[in-house]
């Protein structure tokens, strides 16, 4: 999208869009298997009699895989120090295999540090659509970004 954005870059109201990424079933096991191993993210048959009638990904594999195309848009490479958490975390509708997502983004908030004056939080609240346009996945993070220097 565009070069390393830092703190004073971002205002509320600022918007970006990720680019779409579709997961397949070995995504979905092979993700549950090392990290949310539950029967229905692991048996495409079992699956299909509980309570979402087939396999879905873990809630913690689609939140992943948002993340991971919002920071391959390069935004925030040289500003990032991390996240100090998210709030509002909610899984709206199940992500199956096939399925084509990508985020929308949107700036809610941006604050100075009081106490570390080279250094910001920008609140972002990331949502996440399947290929129908259907929200199924929303957050609230704080990214920790640095202030440009002065000179």
């Amino acid at each position: 999208m565009q070069g390393s954005m830092w703190f004073e870059d971002f205002l509320p109201g600022w918007k970006a869009e990720t680019a779409a990424v579709t997961v397949t079933e070995r995504d979905i096991s092979e993700f549950a298997f090392r990290f949310d191993p539950q029967p229905l993210h692991l048996d495409a048959e079992g699956a299909g009699s509980g309570p979402f009638e087939g396999l879905i990904a873990s809630g913690f594999h689609t939140l992943s895989l948002s993340f991971a195309l919002f920071f391959r848009l390069g935004l925030l490479g040289d500003s990032n120090l991390g996240s100090p958490g998210m709030e509002e975390v909610s899984w709206l509708r199940p992500l199956r295999a096939g399925d084509t997502i990508h985020a929308g983004i949107e700036v809610t908030d941006v604050r100075a540090s009081q106490s570390r004056p080279d250094r910001g939080v920008v609140w972002m609240r990331h949502d996440t659509f399947n290929q129908r346009g259907e929200l199924i996945l929303t957050v609230n993070c704080m990214h920790m970004l640095k202030r440009r220097a002065e000179g």
